[in-house]
C-alpha cells in the first residue's frame, strides 16, 4: 500500500491512497469464491459456473464488497501511520476498484488540520482598557425604580389626553407599501409612551391623542429596522386610543423586601442590590476588555483556519440566535431572514472565534498556562456553593457528560485573558 500526502490549503491535506493488488488479492479470492460458491447461473450446479461467467455476471458486485472490506482497514492504517492532528471528521472520495488487469483499490481521504502559524508578539499589547469605578447611590435608585416598575399595578385612569410615560391601550390596523399587513394589525397593543419599546413614531403620535380618539398615523421605517420586511417602506397605522393607564408604584420599605426576596427590611435590599449591581459591572468591565484583547490579538494574528469547524461554530451562533428569538415570541422568518442570510453575515465572526481560540491555546502554552484536575474540581465546587448544589454529585456528573475538559478549556482561557490583562494594564 503506497499514498501521497498533498496539502489543498493549509488546514486541508488529500492523501491518495493506493492499495496494490498483492493486498488486494486476498480479500479478492475470498470475495470471488463466495460469489462462486453461491452464485445461481442457469446451465450448472451452484459452485460449478466457470468463473468467467462469474466474472461477467458478479464482477462489479465482488469489487464493491472488496471495496467495502479494503478501504476502511487502508483508512486507519494511514491515519494511524501519518499522527495528524485531526479536527474535522475526514471524508473519503474518489473510491473505485481499478482495472481489472491492475486490481487495485484507490481512494482519497480528506482532512482538515490544526494550522500551523507564528504567535505575534503579545508583549506590549495596548488595549481600550474599562476600570471598575464601584457602584453609585444613583445607580442602586435606578434599580429600585425599576423593580418597583416590574411589581407595579397598572390602572385605568380618567385622563383628556395621552401623556409621556402612560400606557395607551389601542387597537391599530396597519397598511405597509399601501397594502394591508395582518401581522401589524391588533385590536389591542398597549404601548407605553417615551419608553422605546415600540416604534417611536407610533409612540411620537399616539401622544397628545384624546381616549376614543382615532388618527392616521403616517411613516417611513428606518432603513436600518430589524426586521428587513420593512425596512425603509411607508407605513400607515389608523389608531384608536380604547384605554388610559398608569402604573401604581409600590412603596419601597420593609414590607416590600419582606414580599419581593424574603430579607428582613428595605435597607438589607438595598445593599442586596448594591453588591448585586456591583458584580454586574465587573462583568461587564470584564468582558468589554475581553472583547477588547480577543480583537487586538485577532488582528494581530491573520491565518487560515479550518472550515469545518467555522462551519460547526456557525451552527453554535445560529442556535444561539434562535433560542434568543424564541424567548421574545419570534423567529427569523418573521423577521424577514433566512439561515442563509445569517451564516452569511456571521461568517467573519465564526472565523474569528475559531482563529482565537488557537492563538489562546497557542499563548497557553508558550505562557505555560495548565489547569489541573484539582483546578477544575475547585471551580465545580465553587459554582455548587453558588447555585446551591451538591458540588459532589456536580463533579460526577461533569465527568460524564464530558463537560470536565470543557470547563478545563474555559479556565485555561480566562487565565491566558488574565494575564493579557495583567500586560495591557486592564487588571
Amino acid at each position: 500500500m503506497e499514498w501521497k500526502v498533498k496539502d489543498e490549503s493549509k488546514c486541508k491535506k488529500v492523501i491518495e491512497v493506493n492499495v496494490d493488488k498483492n493486498a488486494v488479492k486476498e480479500t479478492y479470492d475470498k470475495i470471488f469464491n463466495n460469489f462462486k460458491q453461491n452464485a445461481s447461473i442457469e446451465g450448472f450446479r451452484k459452485g460449478k459456473a466457470p468463473e468467467h461467467m462469474i466474472k461477467s455476471r458478479y464482477l462489479d458486485s465482488i469489487h464493491e464488497e472488496v471495496i467495502k472490506e479494503v478501504v476502511p482497514s487502508a483508512y486507519q492504517n494511514v491515519m494511524k501511520e501519518l499522527k495528524l492532528h485531526v479536527v474535522t471528521y475526514p471524508a473519503l472520495s474518489d473510491v473505485k476498484y481499478t482495472t481489472p488487469e491492475k486490481d487495485e483499490v484507490e481512494f482519497k481521504i480528506i482532512v482538515e488540520v490544526n494550522p500551523e502559524f507564528e504567535l505575534a508578539d503579545y508583549g506590549k499589547l495596548k488595549i481600550d482598557v474599562k476600570k471598575f469605578n464601584g457602584v453609585k447611590e444613583e445607580d442602586v435608585e435606578k434599580e429600585i425604580k425599576r423593580i418597583r416598575q416590574y411589581r407595579g399595578t397598572l390602572k385605568q385612569v380618567e385622563k383628556e389626553k395621552v401623556e409621556e410615560g402612560d400606557f395607551a391601550e389601542v387597537s391599530m390596523s396597519a397598511f405597509v407599501d399601501n397594502k394591508a399587513d395582518a401581522s401589524l394589525t391588533t385590536d389591542s397593543q398597549l404601548i407605553q409612551i417615551g419608553a422605546g419599546g415600540f416604534l417611536k413614531e407610533l409612540e411620537d403620535g399616539i401622544k397628545g391623542m384624546k381616549l376614543g380618539q382615532e388618527k392616521d398615523i403616517a411613516f417611513v421605517f428606518p432603513a436600518d429596522y430589524f426586521n428587513k420586511r420593512y425596512a425603509g417602506k411607508s407605513a400607515e397605522f389608523k389608531v384608536k386610543v380604547n384605554a388610559i393607564k398608569v402604573l401604581e408604584l409600590p412603596e419601597f420599605n420593609d414590607e416590600f423586601a419582606k414580599n419581593m426576596a424574603g430579607m428582613q427590611s428595605a435597607d438589607e435590599l438595598k445593599k442586596a442590590l448594591k453588591e448585586e449591581l456591583e458584580k454586574r459591572a465587573q462583568s461587564e468591565v470584564r468582558q468589554h476588555n475581553t472583547a477588547e484583547v480577543l480583537k487586538k490579538l485577532a488582528d494581530q494574528n491573520q491565518f487560515e483556519v479550518p472550515e469545518g469547524l467555522v462551519q460547526q461554530e456557525l451552527d453554535n451562533i445560529l442556535s444561539r440566535y434562535e433560542n434568543a428569538m424564541k424567548q421574545q415570541g419570534i423567529s427569523i422568518e418573521k423577521m424577514g431572514l433566512s439561515k442563509e442570510e445569517l451564516r452569511s453575515r456571521n461568517r467573519k465572526q465564526a472565523e474569528e472565534n475559531i482563529r482565537v481560540m488557537y492563538i489562546l491555546q497557542k499563548i497557553a502554552e508558550k505562557e505555560k498556562i495548565e489547569i489541573t484536575d484539582a483546578d477544575v474540581e475547585t471551580e465545580i465546587r465553587k459554582i455548587a456553593a453558588d447555585i446551591k448544589q451538591d458540588p459532589e454529585a456536580m463533579i460526577k456528573q461533569a465527568k460524564a457528560q464530558d463537560n470536565w475538559d470543557a470547563l478545563r478549556a474555559k479556565l485555561t482561557e480566562d487565565k491566558v485573558l488574565d494575564k493579557m490583562f495583567e500586560i495591557s494594564g486592564a487588571k
